[in-house]
């Protein structure tokens, strides 16, 4: 009866030590979120002063679908065009992972509430 009771704990342990391994796993890699941000020169520094390859860097405030707001650093190999609307792609621990220039019309109506507003 041990025997058995220490395999389903061990058993237990291991399947729990799985979800949390995948949840991880999917929050540093898979689930991104999604911000969005427009471009101001005044938010711009020299992303060389960060210790990376990098030439500029920003910190912009960015909205999300639901409106809330966040300031968001990233860099980039070159000057974005002033005023352009962008989608960020964020993850946990690795910041932004990806961003393209968007039209005004493919910004959820909360977040260009915030956007428009600032």
């Amino acid at each position: 009866m041990k025997r058995l009771i220490g395999v389903v704990l061990v058993m237990t342990v291991l399947v729990l030590a799985g979800i949390g391994l995948k949840w991880g796993y999917d929050q540093v890699f898979v689930n991104a979120d999604t911000w969005y941000a427009q471009v101001d020169g005044s938010h711009m520094s020299a992303a060389g002063e960060n210790g990376n390859d990098f030439d500029v860097h920003y910190e912009l405030p960015a909205a999300d679908a639901d409106g809330d707001v966040q300031t968001i650093g990233f860099d980039s190999s070159r000057e974005l065009r002033e005023g352009a609307y962008l989608k960020l792609e964020t993850l946990a621990l690795r910041g932004v992972v990806s961003w393209e220039e968007v039209q005004q019309k493919d910004i959820p109506a909360a977040a260009w509430d915030v956007l428009a507003n600032s």
